[in-house]
């Protein structure tokens, strides 16, 4: 096995740890689908990570990465919320749902056609979902109004055209280059 399928493992176990926090939700585990969103963020890093380190970047990694992202950072969280906190509101939290997820996608999009650089454009959907996802924690605290306007602000930062530092940024010596990932 060559070590140049790790990254896409990591991947794999990103998509998957998004599944299993969509199965905790519908099973209303909502403390383990926070858990299992954690999860998928850490292997999205490391996926990033591990490709510049093994020097195996790919289209196919790049696009699959995306895919996974839509799952553990677009659909989990908005399920939870919807699930966690659906109240009164629950049209309007449904359509503020699917428009996070839209511009979770065009996110992704963007992201896959841009030149690498050491800032986004746009807030990564992985921050918004973890972000969106933090918010069920407080269900008991906050109004449903409250979460469906911050969805809302993350939905529109996710596609703005602000600059926002990677943090994930990490610098790698590389055959006496200096290389930043994702």
């Amino acid at each position: 096995m060559s070590f140049k399928v790790i990254p896409s493992v990591c991947t794999m176990f990103n998509l998957a740890a998004g599944i299993v926090s969509l199965i905790s939700t519908i099973q209303e585990h909502y403390k383990l689908a926070v858990l299992f969103i954690v999860i998928a963020a850490t292997f999205d890093v490391m996926d990033g990570l591990l490709a510049r380190l093994l020097s195996c970047t790919s289209e196919f990694g790049k696009q699959l990465d995306s895919l996974a992202d839509i799952v553990s950072f677009g659909v989990a969280p908005v399920i939870l919320i919807l699930e966690h906190n659906l109240d009164e509101w629950s049209f309007i939290g449904a359509a503020v749902g699917v428009v996070f997820i839209i511009c979770g996608a065009l996110r992704l999009a963007r992201f896959n056609i841009t030149p690498k650089s050491a800032t986004f454009t746009g807030m990564p959907i992985t921050v918004a979902g973890f972000l969106a996802a933090g918010l069920s924690f407080f269900h008991n605290h906050i109004h449903f109004k409250v979460v469906v306007i911050n969805l809302a602000v993350l939905s529109w930062l996710m596609i703005s055209r602000i600059r926002f530092p990677s943090w994930k940024v990490v610098i790698v010596r590389v055959k006496g280059s200096v290389t930043s990932w994702k």
